[in-house]
């Protein structure tokens, strides 16, 4: 009776997170005008040319000239070149060409979340409860379409702690989460980031249970499915594959006696099930158009030049650091910049990248996570957290593997690293944040020192919003 009545108290718990969340998401879409989220244009308007056509057809995308012109009318009317710091000019563009600045079509992309928003539309359309020329409209339900996505994140992270640290632990991590600022704006923003994020957490979750003693086959195979989802969704995706071959090694090596053997024999089926489908589809598809029905299939050819980007830029930019034709080379002072820049705008920087957090809240943000880094060493081996040292392999495993592909992606090809980008680990971010700034206390203690991180986060957001985002958008 007393479990039963901690689950029903848990899920209460759950639900006022939740409810938070929810309510944090709402006055983002509120306070934060439309077109301010990174690449946000040219997201919608894929999903809005993909909702305005009869079939869901990915094979071709035509231009839509008047849709972006539509656009960037729309950019004007809502400030979008004063936020980015820029004068507005006059005539306005007619294109996205016209705007430059990062405002670009998408081009052929992996499909599944212009699908997901483009289904939307077209559900909201044939429901009549919003004009398929009423761009601003639309632009606000895909948002939304976003927070419904954004809202199983917190539960995978709260299932995953709650396994690995306990209900203490999945309590402070959720809500942190849930009041992380800028997890929120881009929980709202029209990208297919958020799907992204999900399959991270999905993935972190199925460790949590594998290191725990649950279902080897099921949680194996469930993360097989979020590595899927995420490559149909975007590049982002990449360093879930290796999570996917990590994650089960590490929690095999940390999970019950003789678990190792069956996650090994289960995930050895699954990846070579992955791969012989994979090499298939490419043998399959060339350049040809498998139709369905309905949802046309994009060509093989042009899905593997999506992919390949992955890895041109980086050899192009390695070659001309070697033989000196690069003007800019990743030496200390570029190391040091990129790294604060993927630090802070993990944090909160608001927009295109143009309002920044105040710099006394960044220097707190930093000290915490000085200690947090601290905290996670010297709790691998005090006695009172012997406990945790699973949850804290995999969390490092998780988080390790997405800054390095971070740091091989944007900092070795010279692009800006934004802190969006790691994402896909958010939980296990928030989890090593949260249990390393406990480990420096004894555990009697841990109680009074959640209410206090909790607080502080709180307190951190609010001066989040009333100096950085609302005299943004209000002022």
């Amino acid at each position: 009776m007393a479990m039963e009545a901690l689950t029903q108290d848990s899920r209460r718990t759950l639900a006022l997170i939740l409810t938070v969340f929810l309510l944090r998401t709402a006055l983002a879409i509120t306070v934060i005008p439309p077109w301010q989220d990174p690449d946000s244009p040219g997201h919608f308007e894929l999903t809005q040319i993909l909702a305005l056509q009869d079939t869901f057809n990915l094979s071709e995308r035509p231009g839509d000239a008047k849709l972006q012109q539509a656009i960037v009318g729309s950019l004007a009317e809502y400030g979008w070149w004063q936020h980015y710091g820029e004068t507005e000019p006059s005539p306005l563009p007619v294109d996205f060409d016209g705007v430059g600045h990062g405002v670009s079509s998408v081009g052929l992309s992996p499909p599944l979340y212009y699908l997901i928003g483009a289904g939307t539309l077209k559900g909201a359309a044939a429901l009549r409860l919003i004009s398929r020329d009423d761009l601003v409209g639309r632009y606000k339900l895909l948002r939304w379409v976003s927070v419904t996505l954004a809202v199983p994140i917190l539960v995978c992270i709260w299932a995953a702690t709650r396994r690995l640290f306990g209900v203490h632990a999945a309590i402070g991590v959720t809500l942190l989460t849930a009041l992380h600022p800028q997890f929120v704006l881009m929980s709202t923003a029209v990208n297919p980031d958020v799907l992204v994020n999900l399959c991270g957490a999905a993935i972190w979750w199925q460790c949590a249970r594998l290191v725990t003693g649950g279902p080897v086959a099921q949680s194996v195979v469930l993360m097989a499915c979020a590595v899927a989802i995420g490559i149909l969704t975007k590049r982002l995706a990449a360093p879930l594959v290796v999570m996917f071959a990590v994650g089960p090694l590490v929690a095999a090596r940390f999970g019950p006696p003789g678990a190792w053997r069956t996650v090994l024999r289960v995930f050895g089926i699954a990846l070579g099930c992955l791969t012989v489908a994979g090499l298939a589809a490419v043998a399959w598809f060339g350049d040809e158009v498998l139709t369905i029905p309905r949802f046309p299939i994009t060509p093989g050819d042009r899905l593997r030049d999506y992919w390949g980007y992955l890895v041109a830029p980086l050899m192009e930019a390695m070659d001309r650091v070697n033989d000196g034709s690069s003007d800019i080379t990743p030496g200390w002072a570029y190391f040091q910049r990129f790294t604060a820049g993927l630090f802070n705008s993990f944090w909160l920087w608001a927009g295109w990248l143009r309002h920044p957090a105040p710099p006394a809240w960044l220097l707190t943000v930093k000290l915490l996570s000085i200690g947090a880094v601290a905290g996670c060493l010297i709790g691998a081996r005090r006695a009172e957290t012997m406990k945790w040292r699973a949850g804290l392999a995999v969390a490092g495993a998780l988080v390790a593997i997405q800054v390095a592909s971070v740091y091989l992606g944007s900092y070795m090809t010279m692009a800006g690293g934004q802190g969006r980008y790691l994402f896909p680990v958010i939980g296990p971010i928030m989890a090593l944040f949260w249990v390393g700034l406990h480990s420096w206390w004894p555990q009697r203690l841990w109680p009074l020192v959640g209410t206090v991180v909790a607080a502080l986060m709180f307190v951190l957001d609010v001066v989040g919003w009333a100096t950085v985002i609302m005299p943004a958008y209000l002022g």
